[in-house]
């Protein structure tokens, strides 16, 4: 049992290293670099697994069975696809534990993996197989015992998929196995005195069964859709059949939604009717769920649906369109474009009076972002595209320009300006024909100097220009670059996102201009912002002038200003992240320069070419320059070292598996920055009194909130009485560094390697906490320093609480002693008395919750 468990532990570890995986089943082995190392040793010993497993499922001890059964299914789900060629051998264990009456534990953890074997799997691999499993499964589907049938079901929607894969395999015979796999599952459903787990797997099940075999003879859509549809009306079961009839509604079969009911309505309007009633309900996880069915019902039956039965569906969503949860407003925008796509002619009227409304006040909310503006783009575009009357582009624009005349009375907040600039681009999108007018519109609004919202006009041509070449107009830059001489500063800010997005939509025409403008102009820190959006926006085709333009930015690396550098150090950046084999040889080429500001605007690059390349891999060469980068914490300069340990923490973050092997060079190095340096602490004389200036605590706080990632990332490569000493350090220093290192402790309890070294340096803790909790404030101090004390109070007893709780505490005199003495007894007693409190409400608030 014990070598099991091990091997669960490794093989989670495993992982643990590997990303994510794509569809399953597909070539379900492949792994990144990251863990491609410890994949390829385990899928080596996949066959001596398999073999050593299927022994011990022959045993008689079900305890050893359940075990075997738990240490495959971890290993099909750490590599899924890895028993392909083992599915003779574990199949016949699994008959047999199916088939044991004496343990409804071994026969629920045998449905599970065969569960994951058959949706993990190729279905040529286990359909040879069917005949085997399927008869003890069906058996186990009429079980007593609700957790053994809920499983079973589960196992029947997989071999469903198994049955009749997409696409399908002719070479397999499945027609013998549907009848009774259908009646099984018919009984489950139409029963009524069953656990609600158990109907909603039957439900499952038969939308799999309808979705892939309603073709076969067995299956009576008549009988079972309206079923199905009668569910939608239970409150226990509606949202699982709400979801069933979304995958009901993808069949590439004739699923008969068109299936007249005693109403006079279709199946397929009945279930619309029903599903915009849950509209309005309350439940936010069932309103996501009718939108989302109501949009696939949309997308693939709109012909079969009704003009009366659409326009409800705009009616219902319009009330969605809110900033109250932009999530639903996501999906009700989506939902909308449907309609528009499907039914734009004769949903005209409600579109234009009912959901138009909704749509524009919500493009004007401050917290329209990500996901909901997107959508609301995407719906903008759409319904320009069919130019219907009263909502073609003059239409639609002439409303969203009336916009920033509204702002100016307060009515809009101003920031809302950029997603309406955002949709009248949108807007050009989608009628491109037409959107030629609204450029030349916007340039002749600039030229002329007549234009009452400069800014508003420039925003716009940009997120036209990112859009859209708009080479064509041969004065449009020169329009555009007159704008940086305003002296309204909004403007000349808008007029450089303008020209850098304006330069994305058509690279190849528009970089020679802005290489030779940046060569010419007055205005670098313009120009530089130019090139930045030039660079988030134009995408893998900047790739091709990495060459032209790497020389231009490192120019500006070693000036003075700060702010000019980090405006450089991100446009490396995000250059690096699309052409890293040509910046990072420049970049590491850099590192010895004798000019600090070079060396920090260099790492600085780095930090930001990490955060560009989001989840996936570092590119070569990157991953083998990293330590040269971050070796510059060395470095004699404050900026370059601060610089190099924010970028350690940022590739720390996002991408742990890349520093793991350089921690053990990198965290001496850290850990010195963690420690106060007296000649970086001076007095600055302000007259009447001094004021002690500390330059180094901004890096140190940066090294502590470094360590406090490197805990939550890579625990397993720290060691702990190293990290402690410094933390104890951090608890005397600043009230910021205070509260991390309070932090960092809490998460340290929790782990149980650490937890013998917290204990052997948690007498050096007490007095540093005891300083923390005892301390007190000045007559005079301000709200401000009040809440500031009372939360670092706060933040110590948490901190103190949770090694409280550590078994060995008690063994620790000095520790013992504070606690009895200052936090149960005395002034602070209350207020610990409320920490603990506070601490223990979630936990009874979950075993409240618990299932028994």
């Amino acid at each position: 049992m014990d070598v099991f468990a091990t091997f669960n532990d490794l093989m989670m570890q495993v992982a643990v290293t590997r990303s994510p995986e794509g569809e399953m089943g597909v070539d379900a082995m492949a792994v990144d670099d990251a863990g491609a190392t410890a994949a390829a040793l385990l899928l080596a010993e996949v066959p001596r697994v398999v073999k050593a497993a299927v022994r011990q499922l022959k045993e008689k001890s079900q305890k050893t069975r359940v075990a075997a059964f738990h240490c495959v299914r971890q290993l099909a789900s750490t590599l899924p696809g890895c028993l392909e060629a083992h599915a003779a051998s574990v199949v016949p264990g699994i008959a047999k534990a199916l088939a044991d009456v004496s343990s409804n534990t071994l026969r629920i953890e045998a449905l599970t993996f065969l569960r994951l074997c058959l949706a993990t799997h190729k279905p040529s691999t286990f359909q040879p197989h069917v005949a085997t499993v399927l008869p003890s499964v069906l058996a186990l589907a009429d079980d007593r015992y609700y957790k053994t049938v809920a499983e079973a079901l589960r196992v029947c929607t997989e071999l469903v998929c198994i049955l009749r894969p997409n696409p399908p395999d002719k070479s397999f015979a499945y027609d013998a196995h549907v009848n009774k796999l259908y009646a099984v599952v018919e009984k489950r459903l139409q029963a009524q005195d069953q656990d609600q787990e158990v109907k909603e797997c039957a439900i499952v099940c038969m939308g799999a069964i309808v979705t892939r075999l309603a073709d076969h003879p067995a299956v009576q859509l008549p009988t079972i859709l309206p079923i199905l549809l009668e569910r939608m009306h239970n409150e226990i079961t509606r949202i699982t059949a709400v979801k069933t009839f979304a995958a009901i509604a993808v069949a590439k079969l004739d699923v008969k939604l068109t299936t007249a009911l005693h109403s006079g309505q279709t199946l397929l309007q009945s279930t619309v009717a029903e599903l915009c009633t849950f509209l309005r309900k309350s439940n936010r996880p069932l309103r996501q769920a009718s939108l989302s069915t109501l949009n696939v019902l949309l997308l693939h039956h709109a012909k079969t649906l009704t003009d009366d039965d659409v326009a409800a569906v705009v009616s219902e969503l319009a009330a969605l369109v809110t900033d109250a949860d932009l999530h639903v407003a996501h999906l009700a925008l989506v939902l909308g474009r449907t309609v528009v796509a499907q039914r734009s002619k004769q949903m005209a009227g409600p579109l234009r009076e009912v959901l138009l409304p909704k749509v524009l006040l919500l493009l004007q909310s401050s917290l329209l972002q990500g996901v909901a503006l997107r959508s609301l783009l995407a719906f903008f575009a759409e319904l320009v595209a069919h130019d219907l009357s009263g909502l073609t582009l003059e239409t639609i624009t002439a409303e969203l320009l009336a916009l920033p005349a509204k702002a100016k009375a307060s009515d809009v907040p101003r920031h809302s300006l950029a997603a309406v600039s955002q949709a009248i681009a949108a807007c050009c999108e989608g009628a491109p024909a037409k959107s030629v007018a609204m450029v030349d519109r916007f340039v002749g609004q600039l030229s002329s100097g007549s234009a009452p919202n400069a800014a508003f006009a420039l925003f716009c041509l940009g997120e036209i220009g990112k859009r859209t070449d708009l080479s064509s107009h041969s004065s449009l830059l020169a329009t555009v670059t007159n704008a940086f001489t305003s002296e309204d500063e909004d403007t000349r800010s808008a007029a450089s996102f303008a020209l850098g997005s304006i330069a994305a939509g058509n690279l190849g025409a528009y970089v020679p201009h802005l290489l030779a403008q940046v060569d010419a102009s007055e205005h670098d820190y313009l120009m530089l912002h130019a090139f930045k959006e030039m660079l988030g926006a134009g995408g893998g085709a900047l790739a091709g002038f990495a060459a032209q333009l790497l020389p231009k930015l490192l120019a500006f690396a070693e000036r003075d200003e700060e702010g000019v550098r980090n405006v450089v150090a991100e446009c490396l950046g995000r250059l690096c992240a699309v052409a890293p084999a040509v910046v990072v040889p420049q970049l590491e080429a850099l590192l010895p320069s004798p000019s600090a500001a070079t060396r920090s605007t260099v790492i600085g690059c780095i930090r930001c070419a990490v955060t560009e390349l989001g989840t996936g891999s570092l590119p070569p060469p990157l991953p083998a320059s990293l330590l040269g980068f971050l070796l510059t914490l060395k470095d004699t300069d404050l900026r370059v070292r601060r610089g190099a340990v924010l970028t350690l923490n940022c590739l720390a973050h996002n991408k742990p598996l890349a520093i793991k092997e350089l921690l053990p060079q990198l965290l001496p190095l850290l850990y010195i920055e963690t420690v106060m340096r007296p000649e970086l602490v001076h007095q600055v004389d302000l007259g009447p009194f001094k004021h002690t200036v500390d330059d180094g605590l901004e890096i140190r706080k940066a090294a502590f909130e470094t360590m406090e990632t490197l805990l939550a990332k890579c625990a397993d490569r720290l060691e702990f009485s190293a990290f402690l000493t410094h933390l104890v350090t951090g608890l005397k220093d600043d009230g910021d560094i205070k509260l991390l290192c309070h932090r960092m402790l809490i998460d340290l309890t929790l782990l149980a390697p650490a937890a013998p070294v917290v204990i052997s340096t948690l007498e050096a803790m007490v007095d540093p906490l005891l300083k923390t909790l005892t301390a007190t404030l000045k007559e005079n101090a301000v709200k401000q320093q009040i809440e500031r004390h009372n939360e670092l109070v706060r933040s110590a007893m948490r901190a103190v609480r949770a090694l409280e709780k550590l078994p060995d505490a008690e063994t620790v005199a000095k520790f013992g002693e504070m606690v009895r003495t200052n936090l149960k007894t005395g002034k602070l007693a209350e207020r610990y008395a409320a920490v603990i409190a506070e601490e223990q409400a979630p936990e009874e608030g979950g075993a409240a919750g618990a299932v028994p």
